[in-house]
C-alpha cells in the first residue's frame, strides 16, 4: 500500500508529535544514520543546551542522562503518535521500522519525523492487528534500534528507557482521544495491547486506583484505574521540574512496581 495523502494530512491536523514533515530538499538523514554515536552524541549535547536555556543552567551542568531520556521521549512520542494516530483514525499503519525513517540529526531540526520514499503502509482492520503491527515495527524495530543506542551514548539504564516508551505511548492515547473523542476507546485498546508486548510491558502497566491518593498516577480511559511507570524518567533532575505523576519513585505507589523492575 503506498503512503495515503489523505492519512499523512489528518496526521499533520492533530499537529504537534503527530505531524510527518516532507523531508525533500531538506537536512535530512536516515534515522539508523541519526542513531550512529556521532549525530547522536552531537543531537545530546543540542539538547543539553536547550535544557539548560530553559532553566538558567550551565549546559555542563545538565546531567547526560537526564538530557538523552529527555532526547528518546521526543523521538519515542512521535513514533507513537503517527503509528496510533494512523492506525485508529484510519485503520492502516507505516512500516515505522528504522529502515523506513528520517530526521533531522539537529534537535529542533526542520524534519523531526520523516518517511522515506516507497514505505510500506499496512491495513490494521481492529485493535489486535493495529497492536501486532505497532509491536513489531516500533516496539521492537525503531523503538528497540533508539533504546539501543540513547544507553550506548547517554549511558541511560534499560528501564528508564522502556518506562518513557511506555508512558509515552499512554500519553499519545490522551493527546488522541482529546483531540479524536470518537477515537478514544479504539486508541486506549490498542495501548493496552501494546502495553502488554513482551518487548515493552516492562516498562509500566495500567493499575487500579483504589487506594492511591488523589492526582497519583497518570490517567487513562477509565476513571478507576491509572498509568504507573517502572521506572523514573529523571526529570526531577531538571530545576523545578519535581517528580510526575506516575513516577516510579513516587512513595505513594512504590510499593505497586512489579519485583524486579
Amino acid at each position: 500500500m503506498n503512503a495515503p495523502q489523505d492519512v499523512m494530512d489528518d496526521l499533520s491536523a492533530l499537529g504537534g508529535f503527530f505531524t510527518l514533515a516532507d523531508a525533500t530538499g531538506t537536512d535530512a538523514i536516515p534515522f539508523d544514520e541519526l542513531l550512529r554515536d556521532v549525530p547522536l552524541a552531537g543531537r545530546l549535547d543540542q539538547v543539553r543546551q536547550a535544557l539548560a536555556q530553559g532553566t538558567g543552567q550551565d549546559p555542563a551542568d545538565v546531567e547526560v542522562r537526564v538530557a538523552m531520556s529527555a532526547l528518546q521521549v521526543g523521538l519515542a512520542s512521535r513514533l507513537w503518535s503517527v503509528g496510533l494516530g494512523a492506525a485508529v483514525l484510519h485503520g492502516t499503519v507505516p512500516d515505522l521500522r528504522s529502515r523506513h525513517l528520517l530526521g533531522s540529526p539537529g534537535h529542533r531540526g526542520d524534519v523531526p519525523l520523516a518517511l522515506a520514499d516507497g514505505t510500506p503502509w499496512r491495513a490494521v482492520p481492529g485493535p489486535h492487528e493495529a497492536a501486532a503491527e505497532l509491536a513489531r515495527t516500533v516496539v521492537d524495530g525503531s523503538l528497540a534500534d533508539l533504546d539501543a543506542a540513547c544507553s550506548r551514548v547517554g549511558r541511560v539504564p534499560p528501564r528508564v528507557l522502556l518506562s518513557n516508551a511506555a508512558s509515552s505511548l499512554v500519553g499519545a492515547a490522551r493527546v488522541l482521544g482529546t483531540a479524536r473523542p470518537g477515537a478514544a476507546t479504539t486508541a486506549w485498546a490498542v495501548v493496552r495491547l501494546v502495553l502488554a508486548a513482551p518487548g515493552l510491558a516492562p516498562g509500566g502497566a495500567a493499575r487500579s486506583r483504589a487506594g492511591l491518593p488523589t492526582g497519583v498516577g497518570g490517567p487513562m480511559e477509565r476513571a478507576d484505574e491509572a498509568f504507573l511507570r517502572a521506572g523514573c524518567c529523571l526529570f526531577d533532575r531538571i530545576p523545578g521540574h519535581g517528580l510526575c505523576p506516575d513516577c516510579v519513585r513516587a512513595p505513594t505507589h512504590a510499593h505497586l512496581v512489579t519485583p524486579g523492575h
